[in-house]
């Protein structure tokens, strides 16, 4: 199976690349709000499902969710809304079930009150998972994760930066308390398949989307990179998790 994360993108330039992948986890979805004014649900069309939440407030900002093509819409057997930056969906896999998690952590500058609050939630979520599901967390984490020696236990070498950024150790430290490794820094791809999201006005860019995984399960995703080919208006690159089809 081939999975996509893909953060802050254009509802309708999305929809043409739907039908090609299995499925995608969003975060910070724009325009999906537009159909009938829920904060939270499911949406069903004849080449895919969209699947959100939201806030209870209409910002009409952030929001998480999963959009998946209608080969997948069959293996669902849970989906449970959380918040605007939570949500959670059950996958029925051929020898364990798949429970994967999207998320959008606030931005590193924001307060610790809420940055922990966001990572309470998530581990709230995280432990209610039933005990042999596959787990994979993925989403937009605004992190900067560097190559220091202490976190090496859950992060691999091919983080494209060298310090972390206070948003990059509390994930680590959500890692290493719920032993999860963040797979995403662990393979070898060149730099511009390494890296997430564009700063608006430059070329430069940073590795702040990442997936995690159940360290007894890590050997089951196969390869994570980025990919620039895909238009969906976004200042965000597609992340692409593979994971064999025998899950």
């Amino acid at each position: 199976m081939t999975y996509f994360s893909i953060t802050k993108f254009h509802y309708n330039k999305l929809i043409s690349e739907v039908p090609k992948i299995s499925l995608y986890w969003y975060s910070t979805v724009l325009h999906y709000r537009r159909y009938d004014g829920k904060e939270q649900g499911r949406i069903d069309k004849p080449d895919y499902t969209l699947l959100y939440s939201g806030s209870e407030e209409k910002t009409g900002q952030l929001g998480t969710g999963f959009m998946m093509n209608k080969a997948m819409k069959g293996c669902i057997l849970e989906f449970e809304p959380q918040s605007n930056r939570i949500c959670k969906m059950r996958l029925k896999g051929k020898f364990r079930n798949i429970t994967v998690i999207s998320a959008h952590a606030p931005t590193n500058e924001k307060d610790d009150q809420e940055k922990e609050s966001f990572y309470e939630n998530l581990e709230d979520v995280y432990n209610r998972i039933p005990r042999y599901d596959m787990v994979i967390i993925i989403g937009d984490f605004n992190t900067k994760i560097g190559k220091q020696d202490y976190q090496q236990q859950v992060v691999g070498k091919y983080t494209i930066h060298d310090t972390s950024n206070e948003n990059g150790n509390m994930l680590t430290q959500f890692a290493t308390r719920n032993r999860l490794i963040i797979k995403s820094t662990m393979f070898p791809h060149k730099y511009i398949h390494r890296g997430t999201w564009k700063i608006p006005g430059s070329n430069e860019v940073n590795q702040i989307d990442h997936a995690l995984v159940t360290s007894c399960h890590s050997s089951s995703v196969i390869d994570i990179r980025s990919c620039r080919g895909p238009n969906c208006d976004s200042d965000h690159y597609l992340v692409k998790i593979k994971v064999p089809g025998k899950e």
